[in-house]
Order: structure tokens, then C-alpha cells, then sequence
């Protein structure tokens, strides 16, 4: 504990050190952060809506890390998700109670088919799943683009989106005259679902076996193939049901520009949350408050956004320090003992 305070402190003062050097003044940043993102209702509302455009690729990749493979294609996952989201949603014409669980089942069956060709091509020929997934990064991101623009691109549309989504297909608001929806609750139910499935199940607990050893899951029966690309598919259906809720509660259709980098955030957010869906949910909150703050900070505090870039790294450490901090302890227990 005392590490992790220690080693916050530390970084803290070195995110200061950088506004210092970029002509800022420290305590107007971080005021301006926390301003920012905790400002008053509204901020909150914005803060807790990146909370949940980021908790569902974190929660994506936590379920993935935990069964023993690394998705680094959550970025792709949610774009496909959103793409198949957007293009279904805007030609149905049905009420929100039929056409949203549609546009959804869609969206997480995007991402779930994106990330199973990862899964498939481990399961099937022994494929490095961080290469594959990367490149399926890339190819998302130029496959949507190329339709947006392209062949699907809706004629009333000024930029590379779709056509707006009928209101009847967006995500119910909560809080009125801000774009927090019912996307939250659901990001937290698949957050409980996924903790209840690794810990509650025998699924899970082939996906937990399989991840901590894999040879000696393979020696229980436990079948590798079939868990590569179980946890894939799932992975990247949660993923893509999260580009799907961008897509109906946030922007209304889909834009190119739907992920500013979620699908990678994503991957820092599951680690500082150790990895344990409900321990996530904080882990995104936090993130959810740099990525709210930091537009504050740099129209309030004039920091420039490369500097606001190396703070949010600085205060990621700052974050992870508390991973290490217990073994740590036990290190030099067993020093003293030994």
C-alpha cells in the first residue's frame, strides 16, 4: 500500500513536472481535470459515458486475458460491431421494443464473428492471436471506412456515416439533456455476467484453467481448440456489442471516427482492473474521468494535448503501481524469513 501511495505521489508530481515545461500551470490542470469530469451533472453524465464506451472492450479483453489469449483486436471488434449496427439499424423501421435488441444482437454478433477468426485461426493452425488480432485491427478500420465512404455510404449523410437510426432504435437517456443511456446498466450486467460465468461456471472455470496452465488443462480433457475459440468469440461479441451501443446511444448512426482509441485504452483499463470484471468497472471509471477531464484541461489550462497524452500514461502507472505493490511486500517478507 505504502508503495503504491509512494510511487502515486511520485507520478503525480512528474505529470506536474510536464505541465510545468509545457507553460502551464499545475494546480489549474489537475482543478481543471477534476472539473472537468466532476464538475456538476453534466460532467459527471460525460464521465460515466466514456466510463461505458470504455468498460465494454475492457471487460472484452479481461475475458480474453483470464482464458490465456491476448486480444489486442478489441478496437476492431467494436468497429465491426458498430458497422453491422449502424447499416442494420438504419433500415429497420420497427419499434425501439423489437428493432434495439436487433440492432444489438447485431452489433455483438459483429464483433463476436471478427474476434472468432482470431480464435479460429489459434484453434485451427496454432496462430499468434496478438498478430492476428492487430491485423484485424487494421482491416476493420479500412473495410468500414471503404463501405461508409463507398458503396453503403447513405446519400444524406455529410461525412463517412450511415444514415441517422430511427428514434425508436436509440438507447433510452437517464439523465435528460445529456447522452448517459440505459448503456450503463447493461455495461454493468455484462460486467456481473462475466464474473458470475468465470467463477460460477464450469466454462469459466475451463477458461481460468486454461489460461493459468494450459498444459495441465490439456491434461484434465480440457479442450485448448474449443476454448481458443469459445473465449474469442465471446471476447468480441462483448466488444461489439459495445461498438453497438456508441452507435445507438451516443451518435445515433456510424461514423468512422466511432473509437478514438477505446478498443486500446481498453487494454490498459483490464490490466489496472486486474483483470476481475467488477474491479474493471473502477478501473474504467478512472479512465472514464481522464478522458472527460483532459478536453477541460486543455481548453481551460492550456495544456497542450500531447502533454495531457503523457499525463494520462504517467497516471495509468500511478494506477498499475498498486498491482505490484503486494508482491513487493512478499518479497521481502520471504527475504526477512529466508
Amino acid at each position: 500500500m505504502r508503495t503504491a501511495a509512494i510511487g502515486g505521489v511520485v507520478l503525480l508530481a512528474l505529470a506536474a513536472s510536464a505541465m510545468e515545461l509545457a507553460g502551464a500551470n499545475p494546480l489549474l490542470g489537475f482543478y481543471a481535470l477534476l472539473r472537468g469530469a466532476l464538475g456538476g451533472p453534466h460532467q459527471i453524465a460525460e464521465t460515466l459515458v466514456q466510463t461505458t464506451s470504455l468498460l465494454f472492450p475492457s471487460l472484452a479483453v479481461a475475458l480474453a486475458f483470464r482464458a490465456g489469449f491476448f486480444n489486442i483486436g478489441a478496437e476492431g471488434q467494436l468497429v465491426i460491431g458498430g458497422l453491422l449496427a449502424g447499416l442494420l439499424g438504419a433500415r429497420l423501421h420497427l419499434p425501439g421494443i423489437a428493432g434495439l435488441p436487433l440492432v444489438l444482437s447485431a452489433g455483438a454478433l459483429g464483433g463476436a464473428l471478427w474476434g472468432g477468426i482470431a480464435g479460429a485461426l489459434r484453434a485451427r493452425f496454432g496462430g499468434n492471436e496478438v498478430v492476428a488480432t492487430l491485423m484485424l485491427n487494421v482491416i476493420a478500420a479500412l473495410l468500414a471506412n471503404y463501405l461508409v465512404v463507398g458503396p453503403l455510404h447513405s446519400p444524406g449523410a455529410v461525412g463517412p456515416e450511415t444514415a441517422e437510426l430511427a428514434p425508436s432504435l436509440w438507447l433510452p437517456t437517464i439523465a435528460p439533456g445529456t447522452r448517459l443511456t440505459v448503456a450503463m446498466p447493461l455495461g454493468l450486467l455484462v460486467a456481473a455476467g462475466v464474473a458470475l460465468l468465470l467463477s460460477h461456471t464450469v466454462f469459466g472455470y475451463e477458461l481460468r484453467a486454461s489460461g493459468a496452465n494450459p498444459q495441465a488443462a490439456r491434461r484434465a480433457g480440457i479442450d485448448q481448440q474449443w476454448i481458443a475459440l469459445a473465449a474469442m468469440l465471446l471476447s468480441g461479441g462483448i466488444a461489439g456489442l459495445g461498438g453497438a451501443t456508441i452507435v445507438t446511444g451516443v451518435l445515433h448512426r456510424f461514423n468512422v471516427a466511432l473509437s478514438p482509441g477505446y478498443g486500446f485504452i481498453a487494454i490498459a483499463v483490464a490490466l489496472v482492473g486486474e483483470l476481475d470484471p467488477l474491479r474493471v468497472v473502477f478501473a474504467a471509471f478512472a479512465f472514464g474521468i481522464l478522458q472527460s477531464g483532459s478536453l477541460t484541461m486543455q481548453a481551460l489550462a492550456h495544456v497542450p494535448k500531447d502533454v495531457v497524452t503523457v499525463i494520462e500514461g504517467l497516471i495509468i502507472l500511478a494506477l498499475s503501481a498498486r498491482r505490484f505493490a503486494p508482491s513487493a511486500g512478499r518479497l521481502r517478507a520471504d527475504e526477512r524469513t529466508g
